[in-house]
């Protein structure tokens, strides 16, 4: 998974990419605020769509998955993950 999410910590808009145990999270920086608002709802919704199930609480991302993960699984979680924010920073 860390390997997965790599990219994001070159991102310039993911702040504090971090994992602790299977629970992986980064932050979304927005220069202005007002884009901040309603952002968990629509990048929950999004990733939904995309079939994952995430948590995101304000401006920051909680990735959770269970522990018997296979290497595909997290290729996948990780390659829409990233492909989600990319399409809710872009709306």
């Amino acid at each position: 998974i860390w390997a997965g999410l790599a990219p994001l910590a070159q991102h310039p808009r993911v702040q504090h990419l971090r994992q602790r145990g299977m629970i992986t999270a980064f932050d979304v920086r927005f220069d202005d605020p007002t884009q901040a608002n309603g952002f968990s709802r629509r990048f929950f919704t999004e990733a939904l769509a995309q079939g994952l199930l995430l948590r995101p609480i304000g401006q920051t991302v909680y990735l959770m998955p269970p522990y018997i993960l296979s290497d595909e699984e997290a290729d996948l979680l990780t390659s829409r993950t990233c492909q989600v924010l990319e399409k809710v920073l872009a709306a």
